[in-house]
């Protein structure tokens, strides 16, 4: 091959290749974030309003907490979506669990040009921070990310730095309408609130229980954790009014019941369970 062919197959392959360059430059340049979201999972939800980006959902499932000031449709529930409901938004990206479905829809979806994102619900802080990561990517605001992992960082290590004795009996208590209560067994976010903070969950069973007084009373929680529907000094006055045995506890008699917004924690481990879990810590050390 003579030095003219040489020469031209040389400049056709480099501007080819300058081509190609700029294109994903001007991809990695023009990228922006989705700006219709449909979030299918609590946990999800939670993390794209600490983003910021709140106000680019344009759907949500039903166990999701959104500020007053949006105004988002209600895809109904997670493992039950309808692929019409879905679409009919028009979203560009769809963010859920490993927990979406029905399998249809699934399909459907990923067929359409529609990006479909599922991810692990976090049951601890590392997954969480994984799933800030893979969120913050998906929608094109990683800076926003990396300042959202420094707060959970900063949540975690107060939560680490404040960990309760070994060996602490702890119980955590929904409260109910009325005087009913449910006690957090294995596999719930109680659990793994009270792991988080280094306890040991009395519960003997699994999931939430309804739980008597006197059956608290026998399991002698070292710290009873109760879940309302906000935080105040009048959620503790409460439990201890409409059950007033639970004052012969050892979390009684030692000051160790405390409240937690149980609106914080219905998406499981999420960015506010975390910040919540950190307050707890601080209040229970």
């Amino acid at each position: 091959m003579n030095s003219f062919f040489k020469a031209t197959i040389n400049a056709v392959y480099l501007g080819r290749l300058a081509l190609v360059f700029s294109v994903v430059l001007s991809v990695a340049v023009n990228a922006k974030p989705a700006s219709r979201i449909i979030s299918t999972d609590a946990g999800v939800t939670d993390v794209l309003i600490a983003l910021g980006i709140g106000g680019n959902l344009v759907g949500v499932d039903v166990t999701s907490k959104t500020p007053r000031s949006l105004t988002v449709a209600n895809v109904g529930y997670h493992r039950a979506l309808s692929a019409e409901g879905l679409m009919s938004l028009k979203p560009s990206l769809i963010i859920g669990s490993d927990h979406m479905g029905p399998s249809e829809v699934i399909s459907f979806i990923e067929k359409s040009a529609v990006i479909l994102v599922r991810l692990p619900t976090a049951k601890n802080g590392e997954q969480l921070k994984s799933n800030i990561g893979a969120i913050g990517k998906s929608v094109g605001e990683e800076a926003k990310a990396s300042k959202l992992l420094v707060r959970v960082d900063n949540a975690i290590a107060t939560i680490d730095e404040q960990q309760l004795s070994a060996n602490t009996k702890v119980a955590f208590l929904l409260q109910m309408d009325g005087r009913s209560l449910r006690l957090a067994g294995n596999g719930t976010t109680g659990d793994e609130i009270i792991g988080l903070l280094g306890g040991e969950n009395i519960a003997p069973h699994n999931a939430y229980q309804a739980v008597s007084p006197e059956a608290l009373i026998n399991l002698a929680p070292e710290v009873i954790i109760v879940a309302g529907r906000g935080v105040s000094d009048s959620l503790v006055k409460t439990l201890l009014n409409d059950n007033p045995l639970l004052a012969h506890t050892p979390a009684a008699a030692d000051g160790n019941i405390i409240e937690i917004d149980g609106r914080s924690i219905v998406a499981g481990i999420s960015v506010s369970a975390i910040e919540a879990v950190a307050m707890l810590a601080t209040k229970l050390n």
